[in-house]
């Protein structure tokens, strides 16, 4: 996770290889779960899929602060190129842009219907997981998902974030490098205080 060059930095730090996309990975399960007819045997399958589900709910939240984090840390290099940006050059369409992260905020009281529905279980909504879809939101359409994003000047970050210290910048990095050995992208959590001031 390091950067190529001097001049250079990369766009996604190595959070990819750990997510999904959840809308995608979700109609696949519940399709799954769906070809049962009898309830028990539905029950049993939501059960099976439980810790699964939860782990990409969360998983897809890490990767959206992950985001967030090295927009942060790569403002803080100087102006210098962006390697590797998928969307560079693509046409700007704010509703698909945004759809993904406003299913992920709806799918959140799917989860919770679906959690007391078949398991008796009272599935408990994160506030702050809200906030950071919701930052991560209005990252992308300020960036117009990074269709004309060369530079790290040309990143724009949400406009409740501050930049940190110089100890803070590291303590991000090597976070990032850490989640990013471990796959647990949430655990970036540990780090967002010292970019957000909401």
């Amino acid at each position: 996770m390091t950067t190529t060059q001097t001049e250079t930095v990369k766009f996604d730090p190595g959070y990819a290889q750990h997510t999904t996309i959840l809308s995608i990975s979700l109609e696949y399960i519940y399709s799954s779960l769906n070809s049962y007819k009898n309830f028990g045997q539905k029950k049993a399958k939501f059960k099976m899929l439980y810790p699964q589900i939860k782990r990409m709910v969360d998983n897809n939240v890490g990767f959206c602060l992950g985001s967030l984090l090295w927009a942060v840390y790569i403002k803080s290099l100087g102006d210098i190129k962006i390697e590797g940006n998928p969307c560079f050059g693509d046409t700007y369409d704010k509703e698909e842009t945004c759809s993904e992260v406003d299913f992920s905020i709806e799918y959140y009281e799917q989860l919770k219907k679906d959690a007391k529905y078949y398991l008796g279980q009272d599935y408990q909504i994160n506030p702050l997981h809200i906030t950071i879809l919701n930052l991560y939101k209005e990252f992308l359409t300020e960036n117009m998902n990074f269709v004309n994003t060369k530079t790290t000047n040309d990143v724009k970050l949400p406009e409740k974030f501050k930049m940190p210290s110089k100890d803070e910048l590291l303590a991000i990095y090597s976070k990032i490098n850490e989640v990013i050995q471990s796959g647990n992208l949430l655990d970036l959590a540990d780090v967002f205080s010292f970019v957000y001031e909401g």
